[in-house]
This record gives C-alpha cells, sequence and structure tokens, in this order.
C-alpha cells in the first residue's frame, strides 16, 4: 500500500496510490505499508531511490542501519511489535530523507503512524518538511514507548503486591498463584528489553541525524531544539527502563524465594511429623512383637498402659517443638 501526504495551499491531501500512478511534486511524506515488489520499484522509479526489501531491512537493521546513498539518507530503526501479545516482538522500520520528501517503510502498523497522521491532517504546519515530519514521527514512537513503560511499572507494583500479600486461600493457590505470577514476570522482562532495544535505536538514528550536514536541511536548523528535547527524553525513558528491568528482576529473585520458603515448609511439616510420630511407632513396634514370654501380656492394664505411652511419647515431643517456636 502506498499513502502519500502532499502540502499544497497549505492544505495536506491524503492519497493512496496505485503503481501506475504519478506521485505529485507537492509530496512531503510518502508511506509504503506493506509494499508488494511491483510498489516498491514503482517508487524506485517516481523517486530515483533504492527502496530496500523487508529481506534487505532485517541485514540492515543488524549490519548499517544508517548510511547514505545520493543525496538521500537511509535509517532503519527498531520498534515494538504486537505490544499487547503475549509474545511482544521488534521490527524494523526505514525511514529515507531526501531533500523533498520523507518516505517510510513498515511491514506492521503501529499506533504512532495513524496518530501522526490524524494530528497532521488537522494541522498541515506540522508537515511543511519531511525534517519536521521525521520529528513528529519520532515523537509519537518515544511517547508510546513511554506509555508502555508507564502500564509496566503498574503491572510491576500489581505483581509487588500479589507476592507480598497473602490471600485467606493462599496456601491453597500457591502453585498455580506463583506460576501465574513467574510467567507475567516474564513476559514483563521481554516487553521491558524490547522497549530499551528499541530506546537505543532510536537515539542512535537521532546521533546520526545530527551528524548530517545541517546546510542541507533548513528544517533540522529550525527544530534543532526539538530534536535536543526527544533526545534527552530518550535518556530519562533509558534510566527508567533499566530501573524497571531491575526491579522485574527482583520480583523473579523474591517470587522464587517466597517459593523456596513454601517448599520449606511443607518438609518442616513432613518432618515434623515423622519425629512426632517415631516414638509411638517405636512402641507399637515392641509391644507388636509375637515373643511367648513377654512380661506385660500377663497384665490386665499392660493395653492402656501401652496405650497411654504411645500418645505420651507423641504429645512430648510435638511441645518440646512448639516451645521452641518450631511450629
Amino acid at each position: 500500500m502506498i499513502i502519500v501526504y502532499s502540502l499544497a495551499k497549505d492544505k495536506l491531501i491524503k492519497a493512496e496510490f496505485k503503481v501506475g500512478g504519478v506521485i505529485p511534486a507537492e509530496a512531503v511524506w510518502i508511506d509504503l505499508l506493506e509494499p508488494s515488489i511491483e510498489e516498491e520499484r514503482f517508487i524506485e522509479k517516481q523517486m530515483s531511490l533504492n527502496i530496500p526489501t523487508r529481506e534487505e531491512m532485517d541485514k540492515i537493521e543488524v549490519l548499517t542501519p544508517f548510511y547514505e546513498e545520493g543525496e538521500a539518507h537511509y535509517m532503519t530503526i527498531t520498534v515494538l511489535d504486537k505490544a499487547v501479545n503475549e509474545h511482544p516482538d521488534s521490527t524494523a522500520i526505514t525511514f529515507i530523507l531526501s531533500q523533498s520528501c520523507l518516505i517510510t517503510i513498515r511491514y506492521t502498523r503501529p499506533k504512532s503512524f495513524s496518530s501522526v497522521a490524524s494530528r497532521m491532517m488537522r494541522f498541515p504546519l506540522l508537515c511543511t518538511s519531511p525534517e519536521i515530519v521525521l520529528a513528529n514521527i519520532i515523537d509519537a514512537l518515544v511517547n508510546k514507548i513511554a506509555d508502555v513503560l508507564e502500564e509496566a511499572g503498574n503491572e510491576l507494583d500489581a505483581l509487588l503486591k500479589s507476592i507480598f500479600e497473602k490471600t485467606h486461600n493462599h496456601q491453597i493457590i500457591s502453585t498455580k498463584h506463583y506460576n501465574k505470577i513467574i510467567r507475567k514476570i516474564g513476559y514483563m522482562g521481554n516487553l521491558i528489553s524490547k522497549n530499551r532495544e528499541s530506546l537505543v535505536s532510536i537515539n542512535r538514528m537521532l546521533i546520526y541525524f545530527s551528524q548530517i550536514d545541517e546546510t542541507r536541511y533548513v528544517g533540522k536548523r529550525e527544530h534543532r531544539v526539538r530534536f535536543k528535547h526527544i533526545i534527552r527524553e530518550l535518556h530519562s525513558l533509558g534510566e527508567y527502563a533499566t530501573f524497571l528491568s531491575q526491579r522485574n528482576s527482583f520480583l523473579l529473585d523474591a517470587t522464587l524465594g517466597m517459593i523456596s520458603v513454601e517448599q520449606n515448609m511443607i518438609i518442616k511439616v513432613f518432618t515434623v511429623a515423622a519425629a512426632v510420630f517415631m516414638p509411638p511407632t517405636l512402641i507399637a513396634s515392641i509391644y507388636g512383637m509375637n515373643f511367648k514370654y513377654m512380661p506385660e501380656l500377663q497384665l490386665w492394664f499392660a493395653y492402656p498402659l501401652a496405650i497411654i505411652l504411645i500418645i505420651a511419647s507423641a504429645l512430648l515431643p510435638y511441645t518440646i517443638f512448639k516451645k521452641k517456636g518450631w511450629l
């Protein structure tokens, strides 16, 4: 899909182009959403640029995410994809910045892009140059990361309460309870890690962008303060993500510690039970012997005496353990 945003007479026009059309000269942003091979070749011919394929974007993301080719600058970043999914993943987005327009290539649908497009349609002055469009998109992506990290912080607060605050039926559901918490901690760790990866990627792109010759792009000089503000925000979000990652690790250690305590309590119950029933078992074993000559067999009170000895031998260790605070 090819979506073109053109600025004409202080009015932003959004149009979806098909292969064979003509891209207007007033185009300020060309958004390639899951483009086909024919659409990539069409844009290459229209804009005289090299459009990377999805496979090339994955390689570029690792090897050379930022480079210059001709009069255009290619910048590939990593953004979070499927943040609400059980397994959040990252995806690559490529920005091609030329003197006339900005071209974005993406195979995902982040809400940041749709929100930027809607905002620019309401306020056309937000897209007077490709650099301003780039700043708006990056700003929206950073704000989205901030929202996700804030939600992650709230989730960690809820996990903290569920770990250390026991309910009345906690002993019954402890195993399922802790298994659910561990899975949630794993999900949060993956989510925070993907956001940190995205923050680092965007920060590297802005560093590269700041090194571009400022005389080539008028918009950059006018909005240098805004880019510096985004960089500062990235640094603060990076520190916050590091804090959340450390807190997530603490919750994992705390959960494993609580599981260990639960297991120790279970082993303790069995140990005490074995110690309590050991003396009665010994007495019962003695009087269960089938020897012919046992003096107690001839006494009429032998059976009640054995019962009393068994009960006393069970109560004595229990009383000792209780007094020492082992129970």
